[in-house]
């Protein structure tokens, strides 16, 4: 039988999958609403990339180095992965063939997905009220996500799309239940993914500036600090 922490990270990561299901819809039949919502988002993907994902790497790197299990910093692996993502972006602003956009935010979405299950299925809190904080924080993030997403690739958002983002969640959802996190492959890739999430941020998702609602960017980082404080305190 699960216990009760166990019970509480799969309704959250259900709640959370629930986004990619809706979020085609609820843009299209309220385009301004899903327009702030998602300026709002990108204000959390900030707060969540610089407060909470680097000083998560760098706990992970000093639980490896105390163990013996890797010497060098996991930051060296985000920033691969941010310069990574940034340089193959470039050549969607030159014109590449689509296909290539569409298989990099598959693989870096994905997986982000993934990880993002991993880490709640294995948080230790048995408070609902953190789960409840970190599953809106979550859920809002990745609304703003799946508004980039539809805009960039429209007929696969509104089609399989979704239905993967849904299937990495589950697959996090089986790794969780079966991952030491110390495992190093699980903190390798928890600081690739870092560096995409990082550009994906502040390169990607953030609008241009004249078409950017600022109030709503500048509250989504005031919400990602205050879940961060509380879920960690």
């Amino acid at each position: 039988m699960f216990e009760a922490p166990t019970y509480l990270a799969i309704a959250s990561i259900a709640v959370i999958g629930t986004v990619h299901v809706f979020c085609v819809s609820f843009f299209r039949r309220f385009p301004a609403r899903a327009s702030w919502l998602s300026d709002f988002s990108s204000g959390i993907g900030l707060g969540y990339a610089f407060l909470f994902l680097l000083p998560k790497i760098g706990e992970l790197s000093a639980d490896l180095a105390a163990n013996g299990k890797w010497e060098n910093s996991l930051f060296g692996y985000s920033l691969l992965g941010f310069l990574i993502y940034y340089f193959l972006e470039t050549r969607r602003d030159m014109g590449t063939d689509n296909r290539l956009s569409l298989g990099l935010d598959t693989v870096a979405l994905g997986t982000y997905n993934c990880l993002l299950a991993i880490t709640v299925m294995q948080a230790t809190s048995t408070s609902p009220e953190l789960y409840v904080i970190g599953t809106l924080a979550y859920s809002l993030h990745l609304f703003g996500v799946n508004i980039y997403l539809y805009k960039t690739h429209p007929r696969h958002m509104s089609g399989w799309l979704r239905a993967y983002f849904v299937a990495s969640l589950a697959i996090g959802i089986l790794i969780g239940l079966n991952t030491d996190k110390s495992s190093m492959i699980y903190s390798i890739a928890t600081g690739l993914t870092g560096g995409v999430i990082i550009a994906l941020s502040l390169r990607v998702k953030l609008p241009n500036r004249s078409s950017m609602n600022t109030k709503a960017l500048l509250i989504g980082v005031v919400f990602a600090a205050v879940a961060v404080v509380v879920t960690r305190y």
